[in-house]
């Protein structure tokens, strides 16, 4: 085992606080969005060794047999499959999908930074906001009708005619003429205001008020109206959110555990300074796959294991304030991250103390460990899918 440092992002859409105060500490003067908990190159956890700094992915790469074991260098190779991060937004994050193997690898040259697909999950630790997964065109049509806009009537008049009229719809709102796309924002939320104080659904209120939060965040953009065509999501604690490749999705706000494939690959079409590829986004969107709020398996007291549907990851999470338990990885890779309050982790001879944010690495070869905490102690533990 390894105790290493995370590799803390600092986008601009990151929360002062968020990360300080799971770590018990003083707000930070710059945001921090995400926390990287793994062996990814852009941002690898690091550890001291013998007087410099050393990456757990050059760690990783020293021993390749032992470090990752027979069944993940099969199935993938000699990279680690997946990446724990914790997300902390005070802003919506971009509008964004993420590529299937096939198209990360067969993509035009310098569309992905690697040929691996990024299917995720959250799992907020606080009350998050988000929208992910389209919907279905007849609800969108409910929807956008209600604003009583010529503009939006005419799209969904020529989409309904097509074989896939959600793609259509939201390709005619990306594909808008740069100059129209301001004023076209302009008139629907000019629009939403005076709708959404009629609105009785409380669930449907809430979701059109998010848009407009997000439209003071980036007055103008066309992802504006992109999340009116998307399912919105209060995340509450203890459940799970599964992304797979192609859904759309944009975390708005909050503080949530994320697993993922280990990769970086991503396509934006709005609410974002960062490069937006409309024509990729739509060659691989998948409008059709909804996302569902998903209970974790409890195997025994104090262990939940949360929905993966894809065979780079699954996720733990221990809770072990009232009996020790067993670290649910022997023989393959773990990436260990403790919350709240101290945890001690126990392999063979070694002990290793994680307080709040604090991690580790486990290797496949090491021995079976196990976990004990004080009041209140999570453990998550990031792991391959077996099932």
């Amino acid at each position: 085992m390894l105790k290493f440092e995370p590799f803390i992002k600092d986008y601009a859409w990151g929360s002062r606080e968020a990360l300080a105060s799971l770590a018990g500490r003083a707000p930070s003067e710059e945001p921090e969005a995400e926390l990287w908990v793994g062996a990814h190159e852009a941002g690898p956890g690091t550890f001291d060794q013998g007087g410099r700094r050393c990456g757990l992915d050059e760690h990783i790469a020293s021993d390749h047999a032992h470090h990752l074991g027979a069944r993940s260098r099969e199935r993938f190779g000699d990279r680690l499959p997946f990446l724990l991060k914790i997300l902390a937004a005070d802003k919506a994050l971009s509008i964004q999908a993420h590529p299937d193997a096939s198209r990360a690898a067969s993509a035009p040259e310098g569309t992905y930074s690697d040929a691996w697909p990024k299917p995720e999950a959250w799992i907020p630790l606080v009350e998050s906001e988000a929208f992910a997964g389209s919907l279905p065109f007849a609800q969108v049509q409910e929807r956008l009708r209600a604003l009583g806009l010529v503009s939006l009537e005419a799209m969904i008049d020529a989409a309904r005619g097509t074989e896939r009229p959600e793609h259509a719809l939201l390709s005619m709102i990306l594909t808008l003429e740069t100059e129209r796309q301001g004023p076209f924002v302009q008139e629907v939320v000019a629009a939403l205001e005076s709708v959404v104080k009629t609105i009785e659904d409380d669930a449907e209120a809430r979701a059109l008020r998010t848009v407009l939060t997000v439209h003071e965040q980036f007055p103008g953009d066309i992802g504006v109206v992109v999340l009116l065509t998307m399912q919105h999501h209060l995340m509450t604690p203890g459940r799970s959110y599964f992304i797979g490749a192609g859904v759309l999705h944009s975390f708005v706000r909050g503080t949530s555990v994320e697993i993922l494939a280990n990769s970086d690959n991503v396509v934006r079409g709005g609410l974002t300074p960062k490069k937006v590829d409309v024509a990729e986004l739509l060659a691989i969107v998948d409008v059709s796959t909804p996302v569902t709020a998903d209970e974790p398996r409890r195997p025994q007291p104090g262990m939940a294991r949360y929905h993966s549907e894809v065979p780079h990851f699954a996720l733990w999470e221990l809770r072990p304030e009232s009996e020790p338990l067993d670290v649910p990885a022997h023989g393959a890779p773990g990436l260990l991250l403790a919350l709240d309050a101290p945890v001690s982790v126990e392999c063979a001879d070694e002990r290793l103390v994680l307080g709040p944010l604090e991690c580790a690495w486990w290797p496949a070869g090491d021995p079976p460990a196990r976990v004990t905490g004080e009041r209140g102690a999570r453990l998550f533990v990031a792991t391959l899918n077996d099932e």
